[in-house]
């Protein structure tokens, strides 16, 4: 009785543009999906039930953003690390991901399994358990808050969005990686290790006077071919073989530039015979 009595007295009104109003609202029509969704027999409405689902992805997703706006201005130091996130194929990243995330936990949580994977499925379901604890933790705090001070934070909401912050970078990161294939730490550190090569022939190249930029800015196909396959070759190579390669490979450049030494030569020459930059 009391708590619709303080709904009634300090509701925050529509159109306040504050972050717990928006998030109150939000969260409100979450809520009314949900409770329609639950309502309705999907079998005798196929059409309104698709809707529906439909809807209620939707504002999970509205839900979400608020959430992460509000942690974004009270938790701003203390947001859980997602350095993890550059390891995701491009198609997966983009704005509805979080809620499909929420989407899946809840799925998970409830007892449902991910086609072809029942392995990380099991796995998943105690994370997927306690992040949506946690998420029902923090929108119960918000609430409550909206109806308070609505520009007020205070140390419990902090804490239960700290928690939860951890627990959806978690699970977002177990659940992507089980969905698509998500490069390991040494794989993505071979990556850039592989990047730093070809840059670093790159430069050598110009620095001596093999290639010019001109060759580079115009995205030259054979030089493009070539320089990947002789930066990988350069360092193994003895010196003694490096003349008969780059012989073989000497048609690799289209319009090599007129120099004594070949650009293959010069660039399947050992490291260590270079001259300090």
């Amino acid at each position: 009785m009391m708590n619709r009595f303080r709904k009634w007295l300090y509701k925050p009104k529509r159109s306040d543009p504050q972050l717990l109003a928006r998030f109150y609202y939000a969260d409100e029509e979450l809520n009314q999906v949900a409770a329609e969704l639950d309502s309705l027999d999907g079998r005798k409405d196929p059409q309104r039930c698709t809707l529906l689902v439909s809807q209620f992805r939707s504002c999970q997703d509205n839900v979400l953003n608020i959430i992460n706006q509000i942690m974004d201005e009270c938790i701003p130091q203390d947001r859980a690390p997602r350095d993890f996130c550059v390891k995701f194929p491009e198609e997966i990243r983009h704005d509805n991901l979080a809620g499909q995330l929420w989407f899946g936990a809840e799925c998970l949580a409830a007892g449902s399994i991910i086609m072809n994977r029942e392995l990380e499925s099991m796995a998943m379901r105690p994370l997927a358990k306690e992040l949506t604890r946690s998420l029902e933790d923090v929108r119960g705090a918000l609430r409550d808050q909206a109806l308070r001070d609505l520009n007020t934070y205070t140390e419990k909401m902090r804490e239960a969005l700290r928690h939860f912050d951890v627990l959806f970078a978690e699970f977002e990161l177990s659940y992507v990686s089980a969905m698509v294939p998500v490069k390991s730490p040494r794989e993505y550190y071979v990556q850039q290790e592989v990047i730093v090569l070809f840059c670093e022939t790159v430069e050598r190249a110009l620095d001596f006077g093999y290639l010019t930029q001109d060759m580079i800015d115009d995205y030259e196909p054979a030089l493009m071919f070539s320089i990947p396959r002789l930066a990988i070759v350069c360092p193994l190579v003895p010196a003694h073989v490096a003349g008969k390669v780059a012989a073989s490979s000497s048609g690799a450049l289209a319009h090599p530039p007129a120099k004594t030494e070949g650009v293959t030569s010069a660039l399947l020459r050992p490291l260590p015979e270079l001259p300090p930059r």
